[in-house]
């Protein structure tokens, strides 16, 4: 097709055009996984056609002793890799050696404008992966830690949202602890907020027009068992004993943008990447621990995390009142929101105070409602909680599009659309069972690849 025929003849480099996502750069996983790996700089899905899927992540950067854990984590698991694994033995692998821990404090590189604060480096480890007799999950228990301590709210932004332990194909207890912290605010008559941002469709490679694939619909069940299907997920716990009150604790988003591509109108998801949690403006986990039991529970993935307490602290708000907030975490929340809300580019959008009713019901809720409709109207787009069964797909999306029928109109609408936060559409495919059918290969791998 053009777009790898112009890739390999240079065609747009000749008219000045250049590439910010070279070959495999350019992908979108849900449309097509990644082939020919030892290819980079190829092309394997049109540009023309197919918009990329952008991604979404948090990183940070650490100084000092934490620094220095990081550097012996890594040590560890590099001897017990070339110890035990023959492919690593040979001399041109060298052990490495843990450097004086004396000068970790002078610090003579760093990045500037960087914040004092007091930090934690967790992981989960294992006698498989880093040779430690018994398993370590603190990233898990520092989760369960932070929700638990939390007194106004906190926001999550994970690839993954697997969790609410039935204790015997889910584990790990963050689901839990957040209706329990709910409960909690609930029984007090307290305001508490709780904020999570997650991708609308896993990663996985599946054409979501025909219901996705097996792989792509086996991790969908258990994101929604988490959040709403089941008497195990968190809005079942809580309507227990709330009824429809949970509304007014907790949401559950994603987000969506939209371009211009040939001419077209197209839309695409944003996949979250990220693994983060921010409490009460004042605690940070930022790593690499999804939200399921592979990353939390230790004896599984290896995974890595920092642990941030704030100690500077600056002049907020938190309902209403005057808060001091920690200046890290501040920084970071404000960052966060005002991207996803398009506070940027709107400035009368105010992201100040997480959890008074006029931020989390006026800008929050009615932000990720407005934009979810317009893409809705605009594109007829996938996921969509109109569409409850395999057999309503043809039905919805051969119904009217204005990206389709009226670019001019759409094009309106698309203006009224603010930063990138959308409704999660909790029904979609609600009537079907999203485990992978038997026979397929999906089915022959054990529960706990999906968890």
């Amino acid at each position: 097709n053009s777009s790898v025929r112009s890739l390999n003849t240079g065609v747009g480099e000749l008219f000045g055009n250049t590439r910010f996502w070279h070959g495999k750069d350019y992908c979108n996983f849900v449309h097509k996984d990644w082939i020919q790996l030892d290819k980079p700089f190829d092309d394997f899905i049109d540009r023309h056609t197919t918009p990329r899927m952008p991604w979404h992540d948090i990183a940070s950067v650490v100084h000092g002793k934490a620094a220095r854990d990081v550097a012996r984590h890594f040590i560890q698991r590099w001897n017990f890799t070339k110890l035990v694994k023959p492919k690593y033995c040979a001399p041109s692998y060298p052990y490495l050696l843990p450097k004086s821990h004396t000068t970790a404090g002078e610090q003579r590189y760093q990045v500037p404008n960087c914040i004092n604060a007091n930090v934690q480096i967790l992981r989960s480890a294992s006698d498989w992966s880093a040779g430690i007799k018994n398993h370590e999950e603190s990233i898990h228990n520092a989760y369960v830690h932070a929700i638990k301590n939390s007194r106004h709210f906190i926001y999550i932004e994970n690839q993954f949202f697997i969790s609410c332990a039935d204790n015997r194909y889910v584990f790990n207890k963050i689901g839990d602890t957040i209706v329990q912290r709910i409960l909690q605010a609930y029984r007090e008559g307290k305001k508490y907020r709780v904020y999570v941002v997650t991708p609308l469709l896993p990663g996985f490679e599946g054409d979501i027009k025909t219901g996705g694939g097996s792989a792509l619909q086996a991790i969908m069940h258990f994101n929604y068992r988490t959040m709403n299907r089941g008497d195990h997920s968190i809005f079942s716990q809580l309507k227990k004993e709330m009824g429809d009150q949970w509304i007014n604790y907790i949401s559950i988003t994603g987000l969506r943008t939209h371009a211009e591509l040939e001419g077209k109108l197209v839309t695409e998801l944003i996949y979250v990447h990220s693994k983060m949690l921010i409490a009460d403006d004042n605690t940070v986990i930022i790593g690499s621990a999804n939200i399921n039991d592979r990353s939390m529970l230790g004896k599984r993935d290896s995974e890595v995390a920092v642990f941030v307490e704030d100690t500077e602290t600056v002049n907020s708000v938190m309902d209403g009142q005057p808060y001091q907030a920690g200046k890290y975490a501040l920084q970071l929340r404000l960052e966060c929101f005002r991207m996803i809300l398009g506070a940027n580019a709107d400035l009368s959008i105010n992201v100040s105070d997480p959890v008074s009713d006029h931020f989390y019901k006026e800008v929050w809720m009615v932000t990720c409602a407005r934009n979810a409709s317009i893409y809705q109207r605009v594109f007829r787009c996938l996921p969509s909680s109109d569409v409850r069964s395999i057999s309503e797909l043809d039905s919805y999306l051969s119904k009217p599009a204005l990206a389709r029928d009226d670019p001019a109109r759409a094009q309106e609408e698309l203006k009224k659309i603010r930063g990138f936060l959308v409704q999660f559409p909790f029904q979609f495919l609600s009537e079907e069972n999203l485990l992978p059918p038997m026979g397929t290969k999906e089915a022959m791998v054990p529960i706990e690849v999906w968890t």
